[in-house]
């Protein structure tokens, strides 16, 4: 029967990439039981079976609250998640269900409520200015009143002048910072902010570590929910006099007084030296105009215009700056103060922002936002004037092979090769872009005739299946393309860039390295697919996949030794599914987890009522060692059986050892330290087995069906099948032969040594009912 976790989510349909379940303990989040899709693309990484601990503070703090109130409620609860990544705050509501189950752990369904609100902090918090910025976010009650806030980001400015260690401010509520009645008159100003969206500036008195009085000007404005802040310590001109001298002496940010009316210099210092390269004397004789740069004399003074001034420094090299005045007695005359924040790098990051908000970050291509902006305007073209255009989506084969095998580092500079191969490819004006992953889309104007689609494709294939070299070896990729014409195939950028990705799809199942044009009969492919994914679901839960057994001989006495257990779908109206069909279906879907662990437990209850000496061989997918259960799970299938574990073979393809490689060899070893034998299957046709035979102590190689067909007729595959065996015999490695079909190959296969034989030659794979049969013959004829 498929577990209640299982049927939950069968229940929710599509919503199930949207959720997670989390397992409590005593009324609290312990761990995540099972994240979907999208979800785990929330938690930016794979979270299923780890502890709620181990997730990031903004994350679990939210996660443990939904929890605990929906446990203690027994009702839907609902939270709100806040998450800081390069600059920008994601808002994300998240709803928590509560389940009850029968093995009395409570489970909680949580999915996210929202696609998140995404907010940019523009201004330059990090930068080099010695004032203290800060963003909090609102904290409203079930009513949507704003009750509290939250520190989301804080410089190193307010945590100096708020006396705090670097990072102590982040996510501390108002009243963690202000004493009670301080923190009580900012909350007001600022849900004032949150409800109007005006701007205020007030003074804040803050006590220093001596116990003195740290005087703060505080400028504040809202973002939505967000509050923006900027502190400035202006202490020591309130004091003035000796407390002035010691704040403008000794100030990093440049600051000077100048004669009011004549905007003459009367003193800078030290940081105004520095930043602007003027000699103090020469300052002196300057007035605050002369900094202006160029002829507008407005650009000078803050009190002639708002936003940033543009100054010069002695060079004549112009900056951006925000000048802060006041009015100020100065040695017995009427002066103003002035204090300049340089913005000019500030700028420039608000201009890389804007261009990050539309290209990708490693190849500097346009993102899917631009690219969706320049399909947009294809259109727009094509309505006008009857411009066709053609629309490639295509990814790059193989690429996760290298970036798991080779490091995400090679691969990120795989992609940045791949995309300026494909810049090369086509002409001025026909736009590149990176979607995201492995995914680039192209979208060509002007398409003359049916050739240039041809020779265009065919000119990207050949330029993507040229070897990149990465880390001082050559690595083969290539690419599967799909087309959409515009405007035949759709007439807005979402169904275009849908059309072409059905095409995609079809390339890449027709083996790769090729393209496909969208035609309209695969939309209904498209929809047998999610058709066969729901009937694979109901009939995992309806009992409807079963399993056979295919024996295994002693290749020289003929005896059984083993049978390998494989899972079949008999379809109530389709018939029988081919499980290359379903099994790669059941990866993509997450069901291969209760499937895998059904076919272990099946599997060994089965050969529990064979004879002691008769195994069963088990393929695993490289799906399951994700799967952080999963030695668990080959336990409880043994101990629920009674199985030796002796008996039990564990099949893998070296794909498993291709992806995640030290996590999956740890998995392998605890296997085999229960005592589990562990085969390499389809042995010889990948591109590291003899490497991966040094790297773990298989117990037997499984030699592919490709060779065994053509041994003692094709010289090489001969040869391979007689290095295999030798390999094996030398090692202490069984060796089996996979699809033997007739009597000379198991001939050749017995004068080259291999030890076991598995084929059609023996037997078809059969119900288990007819292996028993097969087992009393053989020991009947033993006898």
């Amino acid at each position: 029967m498929p577990t209640y976790e299982a049927v939950v989510l069968g229940s929710l349909g599509r919503l199930t990439d949207r959720t997670a379940l989390v397992v409590s303990r005593e009324g609290q989040a312990e761990t995540v039981l099972w994240a979907g899709a999208q979800f785990q693309d929330w938690l930016q990484g794979d979270a299923q079976g780890l502890p709620v601990s181990q997730l990031s503070d903004e994350v679990c703090q939210p996660v443990r609250e939904i929890v605990a109130a929906a446990l203690d409620s027994s009702e839907p609860a609902f939270a709100r998640c806040d998450r800081i990544s390069e600059g920008v705050v994601t808002t994300t509501g998240l709803v928590g269900v509560p389940l009850a189950n029968g093995w009395g752990r409570p489970l909680v369904l949580i999915g996210l409520a929202d696609d998140g609100v995404r907010t940019e902090l523009v201004q330059a918090m990090f930068g080099a200015t010695d004032q203290g910025m800060l963003a909090l976010s609102t904290v409203r009650d079930p009513d949507g009143a704003a009750v509290d806030f939250k520190i989301v980001a804080a410089n190193q400015g307010a945590h100096r002048l708020l006396n705090r260690a670097p990072g102590a401010l982040h996510w501390q509520r108002l009243a963690d910072v202000l004493p009670g009645h301080a923190a009580n008159d900012v909350a007001a100003i600022f849900s004032d902010l949150v409800e109007t969206g005006r701007r205020r500036v007030f003074e804040l008195t803050h006590l220093r570590p001596d116990g003195g009085p740290l005087y703060l000007k505080v400028e504040a404005g809202s973002i939505g929910d967000l509050i923006a802040l900027t502190l400035t310590d202006v202490g020591d001109i309130k004091a003035r006099d000796a407390s002035f001298r010691l704040l403008f002496e000794n100030n990093p940010v440049p600051m000077w007084v100048t004669e009011s009316g004549s905007g003459r210099f009367l003193a800078v210092n030290d940081a105004a030296i520095e930043h602007y390269g003027f000699a103090r004397e020469a300052f002196l004789g300057m007035r605050l105009s002369d900094l202006a740069a160029g002829d507008d004399v407005s650009n000078a003074s803050g009190a002639m215009r708002d936003g940033p001034l543009l100054h010069r420094i002695v060079d004549g090299t112009p900056i951006e700056v925000n000048l802060f005045e006041r009015a100020v007695p100065f040695e017995g005359r009427e002066a103003v103060i002035g204090a300049a924040i340089d913005v000019t790098e500030r700028r420039r990051a608000e201009a890389r922002i804007a261009h990050m908000a539309h290209h990708d970050a490693l190849t500097g291509l346009p993102n899917r936002v631009l690219f969706g902006e320049h399909l947009a305007e294809a259109l727009a073209r094509q309505e006008r004037s009857g411009e066709a255009a053609l629309l490639f989506c295509l990814d790059l084969d193989k690429f996760k092979i290298v970036n798991d095998t080779l490091g995400h580092a090679a691969g990120d500079a795989l992609l940045s090769a791949a995309a300026g191969r494909l810049v090369g490819c086509v002409r001025e004006g026909d736009i590149v872009s990176r979607l995201g992953g492995d995914e680039f889309a192209i979208l060509v104007r002007c398409v003359e005739s049916p050739l240039l689609l041809h020779s265009l494709t065919l000119r990207i294939i050949d330029e993507l299946s040229r070897p990149f070299r990465l880390d001082g070896q050559d690595c083969h990729i290539g690419t599967s393309i799909g087309v959409a014409l515009l405007p035949q195939d759709g007439r807005d950028p979402e169904m275009l860039l849908r059309h072409a990705d059905l095409a995609l799809y079809r390339a890449k199942a027709a083996g790769g390295g090729t393209f496909r044009c969208f035609e309209p009969e695969m939309e209904a492919w498209a929809q047998l697919r999610r058709s066969r994914e729901n009937d694979l679901r109901e009939a995992f839960a309806r009992g409807q996949l079963s399993l056979v057994c295919q024996p295994l001989l002693n290749s020289l006495g003929g005896g059984v030794t083993a049978f390998e257990a494989l899972l079949r779908w008999q379809h109530p109206e389709h018939g029988a599914i081919s499980p290359a069909e379903f099994v790669p279906l059941a990866e993509e879907t997450g069901l291969i987890n209760p499937i895998g662990a059904w076919v272990l437990r099946t599997a060994c209850a089965e050969a529990a009522t064979w004879p002691d000496h008769i195994r069963v061989a088990v393929n695993l997918s490289p799906v399951q060692f994700r799967n952080r259960d999963l030695v668990d799970t080959v336990k409880q299938a043994l101990a629920e059986s009674g199985l030796a574990a002796n008996r039990l073979e564990i099949e893998i393809t070296e794909s498993v050892l291709l992806a995640e490689e030290a996590a999956n060899l740890a998995a392998l070893h605890a296997l085999r330290d229960l005592g589990v034998r562990i085969a390499m299957d389809d042995f010889g046709t990948g591109y590291s087995s003899l490497g991966y035979l040094r790297s773990f102590p298989f117990d037997k190689i499984k030699i592919d069906r490709s060779f065994v067909s053509q041994v003692g007729v094709n010289a090489h595959c001969t040869a391979i099948v007689r290095a295999a065996t030798g390999l094996g015999a030398s090692l202490g490695i069984v060796t089996t032969a996979e699809g033997v079909e007739t009597a000379s190959q198991l001939a050749a296969l017995q004068a080259e040594g291999c030890d076991e034989v598995q084929g059609f030659l023996f037997s078809r794979p059969v119900p288990a009912e007819e292996a028993r049969s097969l087992i009393a013959g053989t020991i009947a004829r033993a006898a």
